[in-house]
């Protein structure tokens, strides 16, 4: 091996360790009804759904993925969120998903700015929509804006209806063969039973024979992981 090849090796691996650093910062953040989960394949893709909790939007489960720049964190390039399905909102683009983070995140500071703040900008467009003020070169949706300025109920209609849609979706097939790709099934007594039992007696379970298809369950009607 080179020199050269030895020193891009030692980046990689230099990269690989902050990316799992900064997921590591999540663990201590606030961030009810955000889970993400880098993809299996690539560090530099995230996995996630957000379970939303309050405000016009409450009861969506929506997909999304966090999208690393190649030189992350040292880089001034914002990571992207791009949301799965299509969600009817001011800052979400119609077209391709991309949520728009101008307004908080110009550009991106290393060692200021971390992908757990990203994470709650999230969660709060989503719970506080509007309360927000929304500076017009940021509106990603025109309609969605105007709407909600001009048409408050045909707005909330719109909103219900994309918020039915992604309940829908709950079950979905992965759409990327990704072991890390976030699923749920619908409960199972076999299969969740003892977790949920153990979790209710604040033990840790022991799972002897692992699932098919992981621990996560989510109980018809309620749209929160972990129910029963």
């Amino acid at each position: 091996m080179t020199l050269d090849a030895e020193d891009k090796l030692l980046e990689a691996v230099l990269q690989e360790y902050k990316i799992l650093t900064e997921y590591e910062r999540l663990q201590s953040e606030d961030l009810g009804g955000v889970y993400v989960t880098p993809s299996y394949d690539n560090p530099f893709l995230w996995f996630g759904v957000i379970f939303v909790r309050d405000g016009v939007y409450k009861s969506g489960v929506f997909r999304f993925t966090v999208s690393l720049p190649n030189r992350f964190p040292n880089d001034s390039a914002v990571p992207v969120v791009t949301f799965q399905s299509e969600v009817f909102h001011p800052l979400i683009s119609p077209t391709d998903g991309v949520l728009n983070l101008a307004d908080t995140f110009p550009r991106w500071r290393a060692g200021e700015n971390y992908v757990w703040q990203v994470l709650k900008y999230v969660q709060f467009v989503f719970q506080s929509v509007e309360e927000h003020t929304i500076h017009p070169e940021c509106v990603a949706n025109n309609e969605a804006h105007e709407l909600m300025h001009e048409n408050r109920a045909e707005f909330v209609r719109r909103v219900v209806h994309c918020v039915e849609d992604s309940q829908s979706k709950l079950y979905d097939v992965p759409p990327v063969p990704d072991r890390n790709y976030i699923c749920f099934d619908r409960f199972n007594p076999d299969v969740h039973g003892p977790v949920l039992e153990s979790m209710k007696q604040n033990k840790v379970p022991e799972v002897t024979t692992p699932p098919s298809s992981g621990l996560s369950w989510v109980r018809k009607g309620l749209y929160q992981p972990l129910t029963k």
